[in-house]
């Protein structure tokens, strides 16, 4: 066998084994399950009276997200990027509703898992959303180095895993900006690479809380509310915010007509 030969047996090896390692990967995550971390299974009923994406969600309102989902995994992709802090100017706006979403969108690209963190801990709401109680999480974590195998929950979906944000005792701004918060971090953005990391933030205006953890993310997602949001106020937050990669604004709350996706809505089933 000639050296060209080889080298094309070589290559095609190669092609081969680089193939086979992606098709056992989408595989392991397709069939993940879950050995130390607790599953807590949501009920449709929580899921849907809460708004998450669920298949009795509108097909136009689940396209939104996946339009979301995209432009955010489009963004990531560019530098390599896996974290998002999703924040809004007030509070009531909507953006732990758009963390909870678009972490369930995320996690329904079968090649990547997503970890949800709350970390607003004046005001934990992610647990909330998938019908748990106010449980132990990140405040403890950090303050009392719980394991976090002890505190991470999926929820029945494929996929994703939450961590709560926990039940606060002190002033969290004392504590974001910690050595224990810095290495938990940085734990979590490089143990799987083929994980995407949500932190849903507190509020920006009023609090120095989502400066602190502007720093860990890649990139910010501001959400504003339809005709709630002050426009000075989300001036003040981009400016706040003017030296941090701003992915983007979701507008929430925007009254549509889903009419004319009735006729499809067999396509989305």
């Amino acid at each position: 066998m000639s050296r060209l030969e080889k080298a094309l047996k070589r290559a095609k090896q190669d092609r081969d084994d680089k193939g086979a390692s992606v098709v056992e990967t989408r595989q392991k995550l397709t069939d993940l399950e879950y050995t130390q971390t607790r599953v807590e299974k949501a009920s449709e009923a929580v899921l849907r009276k809460s708004g998450v994406l669920t298949p009795s969600i509108p097909p136009a309102i689940i396209e939104q997200y996946n339009l979301l989902r995209v432009r955010v995994l489009e963004a990531l992709s560019k530098d390599g990027y896996n974290s998002i802090l999703v924040a809004s100017p007030g509070q009531d706006e909507g953006k732990t509703f758009t963390a909870v979403n678009l972490a369930v969108s995320l996690a329904r690209e079968k090649t990547r898992t997503v970890l949800l963190i709350d970390t607003d801990l004046r005001r934990p709401a992610v647990h909330s959303y998938f019908g748990l109680s106010q449980e132990p999480g990140l405040y403890e974590h950090l303050t009392r180095g719980v394991p976090l195998s002890e505190l991470l929950i999926n929820p029945g979906t494929p996929r994703l895993t939450l961590l709560p944000a926990g039940k606060s005792e002190q002033y969290p701004s004392d504590f974001l900006n910690a050595p224990a918060m810095h290495s938990f971090v940085r734990e979590v953005k490089e143990r799987y690479p083929d994980r995407y990391i949500i932190f849903d933030s507190p509020p920006l205006l009023g609090f120095s809380d989502a400066l602190y953890l502007s720093r860990f993310a890649d990139g910010v997602i501001i959400v504003v509310r339809s005709q709630e949001t002050k426009e000075e106020d989300l001036q003040r937050s981009l400016e706040l915010l003017r030296d941090r990669p701003i992915l983007g604004t979701v507008l929430n709350g925007v009254r549509s007509e889903f009419a004319e996706w009735r006729g499809y809505e067999k396509y989305y089933q």
